[in-house]
């Protein structure tokens, strides 16, 4: 008769798994089929994510992923603490350095690259677990005049979806938008919205909808005038959705500029307001989502020295700014309220940050014939 101990593996709870980071978790796959087959179950791959989300939140030990480089990009974790020291340096990495990363969600990266073709290329990687996709081409493929897109969840399908609105040319009246679905493994063209893109920024990914700032022309009497305001689209329902900033940011003086960044200590989001000639910067923080009423200008910063506002990319735990400095092209963190700077020793000329966290997506997925040959002509391309 089988002892307790030998049928221990066969029934080790999954709540204690669900707390195992992703590097335990692929040594417990080596113990048992049945831990290999549980772990590697989607509902139970969902389960971990969901309870490292939860951790993160509660946890002071956030991560970050960052990408910087000159000539040669590199890819590592940081941990969100006063230091910002090297939590891991990722060294699985599908794709050369002339992608740009759209996004980041539950520890699953989008990127994108233009170099080879007029079509865009999209991959879905996540470097813990060293897997990744290459995404059919998209529908409407030719090379636009501007473009911008947004990566994120659906939590009712428990599918990864990418949105992506082109336009054409400058005199475009309407954009074209299509949508991917990783459960689907296809993209599809919806109705567009009435509003134009005001830049190529990359989408924001917040509450299961990415965020873009676009603008509406109108007319007053023979005059025209751009109104900008913050467009979403939900993820679960698949619906644009329209948020009206402030009213001060909603026509802006000439040579100013504004773009939207996650708020993650509200669950919300923040725009950053820089003035003319990047000359200072505000910061307007949406304090409960979608109730217009709450937008607050929460700081005014100036610039550090002679060189221009640096890029703000983020929010660090502690409420310090992520930023990446204009000439110097380095990283450092900037407390908004006493002006302190800290530099990380972080520097280079392709500079991403975002929240992060490690997780198991795509290890359930099945990387199919179709999918294993657009892999097979980006790696053909690529030597060319």
């Amino acid at each position: 008769m089988m002892s307790k101990l030998a049928m221990f593996p066969y029934y080790f709870p999954e709540e204690i798994f669900c707390k195992l980071p992703v590097k335990s978790l692929g040594k417990c796959m080596c113990v048992s089929k049945a831990w290999n087959s549980l772990i590697k179950n989607p509902y139970f791959i969902s389960s971990h994510v969901s309870h490292q989300s939860k951790l993160r939140r509660t946890n002071d030990n956030n991560l970050f992923f960052v990408m910087t480089g000159r000539h040669e990009v590199e890819y590592s974790l940081h941990s969100d603490d006063q230091e910002f020291r090297k939590y891991a340096q990722l060294e699985y990495m599908p794709f050369d350095n002339h992608h740009s990363i759209v996004g980041a969600c539950n520890g699953l990266l989008c990127l994108m690259d233009f170099q080879f073709s007029f079509d865009s290329i999209f991959i879905l990687c996540n470097p813990i677990i060293r897997k990744s996709i290459t995404l059919p081409k998209p529908c409407l493929s030719s090379l636009p005049y501007k473009i911008s897109v947004g990566f994120g969840f659906d939590s009712a399908q428990n599918d990864y979806k990418l949105l992506k609105i082109t336009k054409k040319g400058v005199l475009d009246k309407y954009v074209e938008v299509e949508l991917y679905s990783l459960k689907r493994n296809c993209w599809k063209i919806l109705a567009p919205p009435k509003y134009d893109l005001y830049s190529d920024d990359f989408m924001v990914y917040v509450n299961e909808t990415v965020h873009w700032i676009a603008y509406e022309r109108v007319n007053n009497e023979g005059s025209y005038s751009c109104k900008l305001l913050i467009l979403g689209f939900d993820m679960r329902d698949d619906v644009f959705k329209e948020i009206m900033l402030p009213e001060r940011l909603r026509n802006l003086p000439h040579q100013s500029e504004i773009y939207v960044i996650p708020y993650d200590e509200l669950s919300s989001i923040a725009v950053i307001e820089l003035g003319s000639l990047h000359a200072e910067c505000d910061i307007w923080v949406m304090k409960k989502y979608g109730v217009v009423e709450t937008w607050t200008k929460m700081y005014s910063l100036g610039k550090l020295g002679t060189e221009p506002m640096p890029r703000v990319l983020g929010f660090r735990k502690n409420g310090d700014l992520m930023l990446r400095t204009y000439n110097n092209l380095r990283l450092v963190s900037r407390d908004p309220e006493s002006h302190e700077i800290d530099y990380f020793g972080i520097q280079g000329r392709r500079t991403y940050v975002c929240n992060y966290i490690e997780s198991l997506v795509l290890l359930d997925r099945v990387i199919d014939d179709a999918m294993t040959e657009n892999r097979a002509n980006y790696a053909g391309n690529a030597n060319r």
